[in-house]
């Protein structure tokens, strides 16, 4: 290095051209640190006081948000932080592989979660259901096999009814002319006891619940007096009581109350039965949230004093033998630290200047289990219930959502209806025409009802993948794979070429509109003859989505950015869920026959810590 000429004193003198840090303004410095990645912020943050300060500095964690997920515009609503917003794209979203689940033999198509979060069920082709419990492990608690009682080809489709006591299941026979399809319950409190099996079809409507105890399904009859399909949406109750039934029960048909009546001359069908309840605009937030302790009385049935789901009962602590060290080294060696398919270092995990930030702002927008109990008589009037469902002019394309409403007095007056028409003695007056039962094949004379049209009909110019409902139930996130080239219209046989990019679409439910948010990323490469169902799920951050690419996505619902892939096998990611009441644990689920868990940062962190704790 190039030093001055000592002074006539002998002593060397400073370079002036050396600067002391110190010195350099905080402007320079901001602008050096803006050129860092988050981490080396952070640990430039500890070196003295001033450096802290500006590497805390706002306009900066807005420029790393805006490079890391190449986003721009304002912050989220209700945040204030931009360090903060880093803090939860980052340390909160549920990036991180942390288990592979291989029970199931083939392919896993369909999750979905318990409403208390402690539960999640997945479906597959080996014709199994299995529900797990959340936890690190994650365990298995039941498991169903219908293909031995029943020889079915697959289980499709699985929910849970609104007290996570009873889990509707949806399978698939193939038979030498087409699918057929069947729904069956089980009890959740009872030991996975089956409690009723009923033929539904046609086989994709998969059956959905319309309050606690009845659920909805369908039966498709093709008339032999006038080319039409009919499909009839009808409701059965379930009883959760323990019963004998064998492991082969004979499977009901024409069992259930018929609601409405569909017709087609098309041959399009009714599919992916979704009921929302849907509060009106107008009210306020402390309503909203009444809104949603409101049983089918209209009264007020949560005391959140007993019924609330603590931590502990979501995510349970790290679980091993008392007194044995060696378990809780081996569930701490065992967790799968990668991200996007990349291992990740603990020292890139820990950022615990990111961990010391209070969270009073995030963990406020996260607990939506705060408010006291209130007192609520009736306030159905407050809000809609829609039954909505796929269909479509073509007979193959499944490019419409249909709106249906299903609120207590119209059900009511569908009831008096139906049980009028039970009554009737005067068999002249009746309209019939000949039928063919698509569940059994069989030919009779059924009566001829006037079909019910659609109180409102939206168009998506694509085929429907898959939908799922934000948590508070005004938004409906629809996959969608747009059609390309020229439509026509005019033949409704047409099958429209598909484009191979999938799109979730959202739909404002309270005005019925397109809000024209878009999440994009996701492929869809199946015929339009044949196209998979892609199923995706909503939490109050983030979406995420399957795909036909061998990889899940996450975005996040504010910025729309991507925030992750999560690598699989072979095939479809067929479908993913997030934990109700957890979003920071995340499960997806594929045709390389794998259930793959994956957690954030900061509950990953968590989990070794009660690992080393039991250790000790």
């Amino acid at each position: 290095m190039e030093t001055d000429a000592p002074s006539d004193d002998g002593e060397s003198e400073i370079p002036m051209r050396l600067c002391s840090m110190a010195s350099i303004p905080d402007s320079l410095l901001l602008s050096i640190f803006s050129n860092l990645v988050a981490k080396d912020v952070l640990k430039a943050s500890q070196v003295c006081s001033r450096w802290r300060a500006v590497a805390y500095d706002e306009s900066l964690w807005r420029q790393l948000v805006y490079r890391k997920w190449n986003i721009s515009g304002k912050i989220a609503p209700g945040y204030c932080s931009w360090r903060n917003e880093y803090k939860r794209l980052y340390y909160y979203a549920p990036l991180v592989w942390s288990e592979t689940l291989t029970e199931h033999s083939d392919e896993v198509l369909h999750v979905s979660f318990a409403h208390n979060g402690s539960l999640f069920a997945t479906t597959s082709k080996d014709c199994s259901v299995k529900v797990w419990q959340v936890g690190y492990p994650t365990r298995l608690k039941y498991s169903y096999d219908f293909r031995a009682g029943y020889k079915w080809d697959f289980t499709q489709f699985s929910c849970f009814n609104e007290a996570d006591t009873m889990l509707l299941v949806s399978s698939v026979k193939s038979t030498e002319m087409d699918r057929r399809g069947f729904v069956a319950v089980l009890s959740v409190q009872h030991n996975f006891q089956l409690l009723r099996v009923v033929s539904m079809d046609p086989s994709q409507l998969f059956g959905t619940w319309l309050n606690g105890c009845t659920f909805l399904g369908g039966s498709l009859e093709i008339s032999l007096d006038r080319f039409a399909t009919t499909v009839q949406i009808q409701a059965f109750e379930v009883k959760d009581v323990p019963q004998l039934l064998p492991a082969s029960a004979s499977v009901e048909t024409h069992s259930g109350l018929a609601l409405f009546t569909f017709c087609s001359e098309t041959a399009s069908l009714i599919k992916f039965l979704t009921v929302v309840n849907v509060p009106c605009k107008g009210i306020s937030p402390i309503q909203e949230t009444e809104l949603e302790n409101i049983d089918e009385s209209g009264c007020s049935v949560i005391n959140h004093e007993h019924d609330e789901c603590t931590k502990e009962d979501v995510y349970p602590s790290v679980a091993t033998s008392s007194g044995n060290s060696s378990k809780g080294e081996q569930f701490c060696s065992n967790i799968v630290i990668q991200e996007n398919g990349h291992p990740l270092h603990m020292d890139y995990l820990d950022d615990s200047e990111m961990e010391e930030e209070p969270e009073e702002k995030y963990v406020t927008k996260r607990n939506t289990n705060t408010h006291p109990k209130r007192t609520v008589t009736s306030m159905h009037h407050l809000k809609l219930r829609n039954l909505i469902y796929v269909t479509g002019e073509f007979a193959v394309a499944l490019h419409q959502l249909g709106f249906k409403d299903i609120s207590p007095n119209t059900i009511s007056d569908i009831v008096v209806e139906r049980t009028m028409e039970s009554v009737v003695t005067d068999l002249d007056s009746i309209q019939s025409h000949m039928v063919v039962n698509y569940s059994n094949q069989d030919i009779e004379m059924r009566r001829i009802r006037k079909p019910d049209m659609s109180d409102h009909m939206i168009d998506l110019n694509g085929h429907v993948t898959g939908l799922c409902l934000s948590q508070d139930n005004r938004y409906l996130f629809v996959n969608c794979r747009p059609w390309v080239g020229k439509i026509d219209r005019s033949d409704p046989w047409a099958t429209p070429e598909l484009s191979p990019e999938i799109e979730v679409r959202v739909i404002d439910l309270q005005d019925l509109s397109d809000t024209g948010v878009r999440y994009r990323g996701h492929k869809g490469y199946s015929q339009s003859t044949m196209c998979c169902f892609v199923f995706l799920d909503s939490s109050e951050h983030y979406i995420g989505s399957g795909s036909e690419d061998t990889q899940a996505y996450l975005w996040d619902r504010h910025y729309q950015c991507c925030l992750g892939v999560f690598g699989h096998g072979p095939g479809v990611v067929n479908s993913v869920g997030f934990s109700p009441r957890d979003e920071e644990y995340f499960v997806t689920v594929s045709d390389d026959h794998t259930i793959k868990i994956w957690r954030s940062r900061n509950r990953l962190k968590q989990v070794i810590e009660n690992a080393q704790s039991l250790d000790r």
